[in-house]
């Protein structure tokens, strides 16, 4: 063989070998998209869970996160994971029922007893099934983080018996359960974008609003609000969910890291929302906001009016609410 053989043939075989080390040391991306700043809960939550991610699989999986909206707005995320354009992301519950109509049992008004229940109830068997069904329509279920529960407001005194609503105008995010649920009790519901609730507040054109107590802290709405009752009007919390040809393309040493990752991001996300919804409760007294709860018997007297509406559900709503029902007795 002629050197210069030996040389081309030498050449080609460190070639080939690089290009094996180069693809061995590039590691699998996954892309994370979700609406939100950072610094918000889920934001933090999302990138401790990429940070572990790459810790655990020591730099072989990477998951880049993309906050606030980047890559999309967040009523096209379900559907660009399910297309694959995404790998992962993590919007609000309520985005599910389109594919699920279970998962509006995340905005059943006074179905559980405290916030702490119903985040205990939904990251165990209920959450677990839930997650799981979603396979038939592309998406490996992960995981569901949460923020905070939504309260009643008022604008003076708080509410504590059903017929004190009675005549109040009480702003409400799009949710049948939630509309139904000021109706019963003879309140109205106000559909009005959140943008315009602490103006309506102000003037008095709504007297009330169910929001999230983590929300109305940071949102500043105790500048107009002066009433909140600790009454588990829905629990929210987001959905995290994988594409699943991107989930089954991964190695099984790869999904271990994933739901190793997970599993801590989301304990570790559990904790810090019950410790959040205690600050903000606390913030918002502070701030002059009174806070009420319910007597067992006010309570019951709720639940006697809630019940109409969970009958009202379509029966895959109905069959998760029996059986949280059931769980909670």
């Amino acid at each position: 063989m002629s050197i210069i053989k030996k040389v081309l043939n030498t050449s080609f075989v460190a070639l080939v070998a690089a290009v094996g080390v180069a693809q061995a040391q590039s590691p699998v991306v996954l892309k994370f998209a979700h609406e939100v700043p950072e610094t918000a809960i889920k934001g933090k939550t999302a990138t401790m869970f990429a940070q572990k991610v790459n810790e655990y699989s020591k730099g072989t999986l990477r998951v880049d996160v993309f906050p606030n909206a980047q890559l999309m707005p967040s009523r096209d995320e379900v559907r660009a994971a399910i297309r694959g354009q995404v790998d992962i992301i993590a919007p609000q519950t309520s985005f599910f029922v389109p594919l699920d109509q279970s998962w509006d049992v995340f905005y059943q008004p006074l179905l559980f007893d405290t916030a702490k229940q119903g985040m205990d109830t939904l990251k165990g068997p209920v959450g677990q099934e839930m997650l799981g069904e979603l396979s038939r329509v592309g998406l490996q279920g992960m995981g569901i983080w949460q923020d905070g529960p939504g309260y009643l407001f008022m604008r003076q005194t708080p509410v504590t018996k059903p017929e004190e609503l009675k005549g109040m105008k009480v702003r409400v995010f799009p949710s049948a359960p939630l509309e139904a649920a000021v109706r019963a009790p003879g309140g109205i519901a106000v559909s009005l974008p959140a943008a315009d609730v602490f103006l309506g507040l102000q003037q008095g054109t709504i007297e009330g609003v169910i929001t999230a107590v983590t929300y109305a802290g940071p949102a500043k709405w105790d500048e107009v609000l002066k009433a909140m009752t600790r009454m588990t009007m829905f629990i929210g919390g987001y959905g995290v969910v994988m594409n699943k040809a991107s989930w089954d393309k991964l190695s099984d040493e790869h999904k271990a890291v994933v739901k190793r990752a997970l599993d801590e991001a989301t304990a570790w996300n559990h904790e810090v929302a019950a410790q959040n919804i205690i600050d903000n409760e606390k913030q918002l007294q502070a701030n002059g906001v009174k806070l009420a709860d319910l007597t067992p018997e006010e309570l019951a007297s709720w639940r006697k009016l809630m019940e109409p509406i969970y009958k009202q559900q379509p029966e895959a709503v109905q069959a998760r609410i029996r059986q949280i029902q059931q769980l909670n007795k």
